[in-house]
């Protein structure tokens, strides 16, 4: 399918603070032992059942050429059985405090005049909606003891006006990622950032074509045949974020209860914030978060990078991830 389109990640400099945030991210964190304790004597007093199995628990989609014992220990190391315990739903909004998102006509130029939804999702540096609401933040539970499983083995993407449906997806590892035509368009979504598979084309009406991270890590999903539309993918060791839209209102249900990390993180931007919250069993924990955006700075930040135009390390396997951050936000 033509030739194929590379680009040069920048790494290291501005974002490493960035990299040393996604890395504790991309693998989750734990508890201590004493919240730890509490958590397994919850699990056990609700009936869970405990030890672990000679069959993997953790699931792979179908499709995904991966051993499972291979997902297993990524994303349930203590090959613990499914937590069964008491649980409690995180849910809120990410709004921006400090400047507004700047323009990027830069980006614009590519972009045909008919591409109305690419020109709007890649218009700016990220996307700000009504009362400063953030969109594409990547928004996690973590420092939880105990596995939770995906709820499904994919997720779908849909692909219109010449752009992806967000600019930031996460997957569970093993998870698959679906993307699908809803216009009249032709589509080639490739994965960069990890291991080169054959370019599949997604056809309007057609089935969607599955594309799977073979590691946990960052990487950037492109559309080949218009390389203004990416998306960062964050492929992480366990099940329990969200991705904001244009409201900026995110929902992890099924959280583990007790002391636990919100995180959350604006690749485009490089924004990240994290605060301690408790999570309470049958109960629904609502909070907004911020993230503060300073214009001056990132342009530093910016131009630091583009003086730093050196491919990125693959993302590496859990207990091993390196700055996941050099691959760089994606437009």
């Amino acid at each position: 399918m033509g030739r194929r389109h590379r680009r040069s990640f920048p790494r290291r400099g501005g974002v490493l603070a960035l990299g040393c945030v996604l890395s504790g991210m991309l693998a989750g964190c734990e508890r201590s032992q004493n919240s730890g304790a509490e958590a397994s004597a919850a699990a056990s007093a609700s009936g869970a059942p405990g030890g672990s199995s000679a069959a993997p628990v953790a699931k792979v989609a179908e499709g995904v050429p991966i051993a499972p014992q291979r997902v297993e220990s990524v994303v349930n190391p203590k090959r613990q059985p499914t937590y069964q315990g008491p649980t409690g739903t995180v849910e809120g909004s990410v709004v921006l405090v400090g400047d507004e998102t700047p323009d990027k006509p830069d980006w614009l130029k590519p972009i045909p005049n008919e591409c109305l939804a690419a020109r709007e999702i890649y218009g700016k540096l990220f996307r700000e909606g009504m009362l400063r609401s953030v969109a594409d933040v990547f928004v996690a539970v973590t420092g939880y003891e105990g596995y939770v499983p995906a709820p499904k083995d994919e997720k779908l993407l849909e692909a219109k006006g010449c752009a992806f449906g967000t600019r930031t997806i996460g997957l569970t590892f093993g998870q698959a990622l679906d993307v699908v035509s809803k216009d009249m368009r032709a589509y080639v979504p490739e994965l960069l950032g990890g291991r080169s598979t054959a370019q599949l084309v997604v056809t309007p009406g057609g089935k969607p074509v599955r594309l799977y991270p073979q590691r946990p890590g960052r990487f950037m999903l492109v559309d080949s045949m218009r390389t203004f539309a990416k998306a960062d993918v964050l492929v992480v060791a366990y099940s329990t974020f969200d991705v904001t839209g244009l409201d900026g209102k995110f929902r992890i249900e099924k959280v583990p209860a007790g002391k636990v990390k919100l995180n959350a993180l604006l690749p485009a931007a490089m924004l990240t914030t994290e605060r301690d919250i408790t999570v309470e069993a049958g109960k629904t924990l609502n909070l907004d978060l911020e993230l503060k955006f300073d214009k001056e700075a990132y342009a530093k930040v910016e131009q630091d990078l583009q003086r730093q135009n050196t491919p990125p390390e693959p993302p590496q396997e859990e207990g091993e991830v390196s700055s996941p951050a050099s691959a760089g936000p994606a437009r």
